[in-house]
């Protein structure tokens, strides 16, 4: 019995030291995390949702175990002392994450993050690489040392930024072995700040992010295809990774190591049609109706201000299926070569000035621009479909006239709410004589909310 007795003394002892060793194991994986977000800029640069979405994300990293700083409204100095303080403590750190939500801007290709102290509206190219926080740079100070390191920006959330040196974050290199990128949009493109509690692509990354059963590249992949989704193919998130294999946020515990390779990419496909995914069609008619008006001032912005920069940009996007681009392409290229306005940066600000269309980048070409608009509109992207019904209803050259498939395009985008198509189809029904007396009624409705919505918002 005494030999027993010891037996079973010493089976304890050794179990309570695995179970030691297991804690402390545990407790040696390092999870660090740096949440800021910049709302508070000067004037008509001040942003709604940065801070909201800065406290979601720091509220669900804390539930995944990383220990996380969360700073708001930051100028250039704390936002710089933040980032090296950061990156000290990154050191030795198994993952180190860190989330930005507000403005941002791509200069001679370098992506920034702008503190509320930059004034948007007369910065130059050369106070912009003064003052802003390159993504490159928070790159180089969680390379030392650091495990994993993720940079997620949700930034690039207005037309304002626009006359900037270009507009939206740039295509960057590739990033650094085990670094990956998450951008809120593609490149040169426009995130929405949101109309509810939180950006769309904040509230989507923190849906997916809080599921501790996922990997980080789960994570990445659920977020691109419901924000791609829920805004109608206007917003696709873009990831830069140089990550080998993949790991779990809530254990750090590596997944598929060998079945990975690095990507540079928006890696999910935006080439579908409305209906073909599991978005309710009552959320794509909620978002149009809230945002068409804000949709066609951006992409009315582009053309105008469409030159030899903006031009491969737009091609990029184009070729990987994003709406806006392939609508704004199509719009520039079914254009006649009259003078147009352009909105520069003059002494005292933004100035309008009369321009040849085009720029003398590209001919006006009327088959092309159908080209890019039908792929658009394949997608039931209202504005596409409008565009593209009007060409096929004035039938320029090399653009066959088809009343019927115009009329078709212009009920899908009605459908939507789009005030612009229903003025159109009003027209047209008119030219083919089937003209309901419904139709008046409900057009003029129309008509009165469209022109409201298209009137400057008084600040």
């Amino acid at each position: 019995m005494t030999h027993r007795r010891q037996f079973m003394r010493s089976l304890t002892g050794i179990v309570a030291l695995n179970a030691l060793a297991g804690t402390s194991f545990a407790a040696t994986v390092r999870k660090i995390a740096l949440v800021v977000g910049n709302a508070g800029y000067e004037g008509p640069e001040r942003l709604k949702n940065p801070a909201a979405d800065a406290s979601l994300t720091a509220s669900t990293l804390r539930k995944l175990g990383f220990q996380t700083n969360l700073a708001t409204d930051r100028n250039a100095a704390q936002l710089k002392a933040d980032l090296e303080a950061f990156g000290q403590a990154a050191r030795g750190a198994d993952i180190a994450l860190f989330f930005y939500a507000g403005h941002g801007i791509a200069v001679e290709n370098i992506n920034y993050l702008l503190a509320v102290d930059q004034n948007l509206a007369t910065a130059t190219s050369r106070e912009m690489k003064r003052q802003g926080i390159s993504v490159r740079w928070i790159e180089s100070l969680l390379q030392r040392d650091t495990g994993v390191s993720v940079i997620v920006v949700d930034a690039c959330r207005n037309t304002l930024m626009r006359g900037m040196p270009q507009q939206g974050m740039a295509t960057a290199q590739r990033a650094s072995r085990g670094t990956l990128i998450f951008f809120a949009t593609a490149p040169g493109a426009l995130a929405r700040d949101g109309t509810g509690a939180n950006s769309d692509f904040s509230s989507v990354f923190n849906r997916y992010l809080a599921r501790s059963d996922l990997s980080l590249k789960q994570v990445i992949e659920g977020t691109q295809r419901d924000v791609s989704a829920e805004t109608g193919d206007t917003q696709v998130p873009w990831v830069n990774s140089g990550l080998v294999g993949d790991v779990r946020l809530a254990s750090v515990e590596q997944v598929g190591v060998t079945t990975v390779t690095p990507t540079s990419s928006t890696t999910v496909s935006t080439r579908r049609t409305r209906g073909s995914d599991n978005t309710p069609p009552s959320l794509l008619t909620q978002f149009w109706n809230e945002n068409l008006a804000r949709l066609e001032e951006q992409m009315q912005f582009a053309v105008m201000n469409f030159d030899i920069n903006s031009k491969p940009v737009l091609e990029q996007r184009a070729a990987a299926g994003d709406v806006m681009a392939l609508t704004i392409l199509g719009s520039v290229y079914s254009m006649t070569n009259v003078p147009r306005p352009r909105v520069t940066r003059g002494t005292y600000g933004m100035e309008a000035q009369s321009f040849p269309q085009g720029n003398g980048v590209v001919p006006a070409d009327p088959a092309r621009a159908a080209r890019y608009l039908s792929l658009a509109a394949e997608r039931r992207f209202p504005l596409a479909q409008t565009l593209l019904a009007e060409l096929l209803v004035e039938a320029p050259r090399g653009v066959p006239r088809d009343l019927q498939r115009a009329e078709n395009l212009l009920q899908d985008a009605a459908a939507m709410g789009y005030g612009r198509a229903r003025i159109d189809l009003l027209d047209l029904k008119m030219r083919r004589g089937n003209l309901q007396p419904q139709d008046l009624l409900d057009t003029g409705k129309t008509l009165q909310k469209y022109i409201e919505s298209v009137q400057p918002s008084k600040r």
